[in-house]
């Protein structure tokens, strides 16, 4: 059985795949455009596309995956993070937050490419400087 990311994605109707692949491809290119981040490292946790940091360590994991039933994607951090909290303390109306390791969009709006520039930039750099909200 194929477990990797693309076959995950091609499970999802159309409109949630485009949205997991643009989550994802703007993922890997923050990565390459900061030296700070290192290399991610792309796997399968709970049936999501996971990213770590990998040399150096220098963020907490991130988790994307949708809902096919409800029309919602979401990005997820460990819950030992505060970045969720912090981001919701700068930044309340910016997304729809779900408890402290969360954050739901919905598929039939536009991707919120700086928003989520944002946040995806502070998961990735968590451990190595101060997350940047603003």
């Amino acid at each position: 059985m194929d477990v990797s990311p693309a076959h995950v994605l091609d499970h999802y109707p159309p409109t949630l795949k485009a949205r997991l692949r643009a989550v994802r491809s703007l993922i890997f290119e923050l990565a390459q455009n900061d030296e700070e981040i290192g290399e991610i490292v792309e796997s399968l946790k709970w049936g999501q596309l996971n990213f770590a940091t990998y040399r150096p360590k220098s963020g907490t994991p991130l988790r994307i995956g949708a809902n096919a039933d409800t029309g919602t994607y979401s990005l997820y951090v460990s819950c030992s993070t505060k970045l969720i909290a912090n981001f919701r303390d700068i930044h309340p109306d910016m997304f729809a937050y779900h408890g402290n390791r969360e954050i739901r969009l919905c598929a039939d709006t536009p991707l919120p490419e700086v928003e989520l520039t944002l946040f995806i930039n502070a998961a990735l750099l968590y451990y190595a400087k101060p997350p940047k909200f603003q």
